[in-house]
């Protein structure tokens, strides 16, 4: 082992700077900005801190490329709240910035692993689905059956989706479907409508299609302008319920395209050397996990895990490191710059050798890695309040209010005529200072573009 007596807070502190939640110094912070500015919304964290590469130092695409490419991916069912996902970490961006880095192709969401969709960066997604849909793709045919949808109308539907997105083009999910049903594929009773989930999953899972940009591709948005040589545009994302366009939530979701068209550089990985980026990456952006973690996170089996960790343990890219006596791996840089001599064996309790506390207070959006990147959560969420944050048990988990690297409640939105109400739920017992969220929520602010106001539920 790397590191012996390691305690919970230190976990804890481990896992908020690799999760990239650890606090911006003021000194470091920008000045609300434009999109795709430098500088930008400021934020109370960043990946690595302020130098690292979740910091307000380079563009703001680079920042939020960076951010996806540390944790490898991150949850993305819920569009608005990925969007955040990203912002919360990549200090000095706005939502505008996040929609441009989907239209240059540095960011993807699609399904790498797992039949979950995820965040990730586009050159990630080819090798991750590959080194994972082994254990992904088998369970489809039941599934087809299940929803009665025969081999020969799915051979017609992938054909129709290539053709109609070759050569540069894309499709919303409503258009490809409409185009399926054009070709008269569905059922009499409910045309294409059952599987047109089913086979836009079946056709993003097998890379052949991907949901990329959200504005078009460039050559669509060109042909629009009306200027072939145009490359820059302006970002409209107003509708019927927002016509001044100042809820960025609103944003329509990434087009499908061709995933050989739109993802130009994609890596290469493939057996051990692809076990092993998985294990190295997910624990530089978990911080300390078991292997059942990976396993959960990318549906792979223990067996498989363990080469990966093994490997990535070989060419010194993840050390064993032991924390209230369970084994735990980590990358070892980490270790090193979170709390001083923890790798050499000498975990301390010592504020000063930890450098600062995890941020004092987050607005974390619902999904967050913060919670789902790990099997076990209790050491920043009592067990007692897991309801709270998944009503029901239902899989649908809810935005947290995060103190000290701990979940200490929920929040919600409502948009009023001139400003968004943040309106926050402490656990009971939870003392919850309202002013020590203004700064989250005003970074929440100027990230969508709107004017917050804070209450307590």
């Amino acid at each position: 082992m790397a590191s012996r007596g390691a305690s919970t807070q230190d976990l804890i502190d481990w896992r908020m700077r690799a999760l990239g939640l650890w606090p911006t110094p003021a000194s470091e912070q920008s000045e609300p900005g434009r999109p795709s500015d430098p500088g930008g919304a400021s934020n109370t964290s960043g990946v690595d801190g302020a130098t690292g590469p979740g910091g307000p130092r380079g563009s703001a695409q680079d920042r939020l490329r960076a951010v996806a490419e540390r944790l490898l991916a991150l949850q993305g069912q819920d569009w608005n709240a990925s969007r955040w996902a990203l912002g919360v970490r990549a200090t000095g961006t706005v939502d505008a910035d996040v929609l441009a880095a989907f239209d240059s192709g540095a960011l993807v969401r699609s399904w790498p692993m797992r039949g979950t969709i995820h965040v990730l960066a586009a050159e990630d997604l080819g090798w991750m689905q590959a080194a994972t849909n082994h254990r992904t793709l088998p369970g489809a045919p039941k599934r087809r059956a299940f929803i009665g949808l025969d081999d020969a109308s799915l051979a017609r539907m992938v054909d129709i989706a290539v053709e109609r997105l070759t050569g540069g083009r894309s499709l919303s999910r409503d258009e490809l479907g409409q185009a399926w049903t054009e070709a008269g594929i569905g059922t009499s009773e409910q045309g294409v409508g059952p599987w047109r989930y089913h086979v836009v999953w079946w056709l993003c899972q097998n890379g052949i299609t991907v949901p990329g940009p959200v504005n078009g591709t460039p050559g669509e948005r060109a042909a629009a302008s009306g200027d072939a040589h145009a490359d820059a545009y302006a970002y409209a994302y107003a509708d019927a319920d927002d016509p001044a366009g100042t809820g960025r939530e609103r944003a329509p979701e990434p087009r499908l395209v061709l995933a050989e068209e739109w993802i130009t550089n994609p890596r290469k990985l493939e057996g051990e050397e692809a076990l092993a980026e998985l294990a190295a990456r997910f624990a530089r952006g978990r911080g300390p996990v078991q292997a059942k973690d990976l396993a959960w996170w990318t549906g792979l089996t223990l067996r498989e895990v363990r080469r990966g960790i093994a490997a990535a343990i070989d060419d010194g890219r993840l050390v064993e490191v032991e924390i209230e006596g369970v084994a735990h791996i980590a990358d070892p840089a980490l270790l090193d710059g979170a709390v001083g001599g923890a790798i050499a064996g000498a975990a301390t309790d010592d504020a000063a050798t930890r450098g600062a506390a995890p941020a004092d207070a987050l607005l974390l959006p619902s999904f967050d890695e913060h919670l789902l990147g790990y099997t076990e959560r209790g050491a920043v969420l009592d067990p007692a309040h897991f309801e709270r944050i998944v009503p029901g048990r239902n899989g649908m988990f809810r935005a947290t209010v995060v103190e000290g690297g701990r979940v200490v409640g929920v929040w919600t939105k409502k948009p009023l005529a001139k400003r968004t109400r943040l309106v926050i739920e402490p656990f009971p017992g939870a003392e919850v200072d309202l002013a020590r969220l203004q700064a989250p929520a005003e970074s929440w602010g100027a990230f969508q573009g709107v004017d917050v106001e804070l209450v307590r539920a």
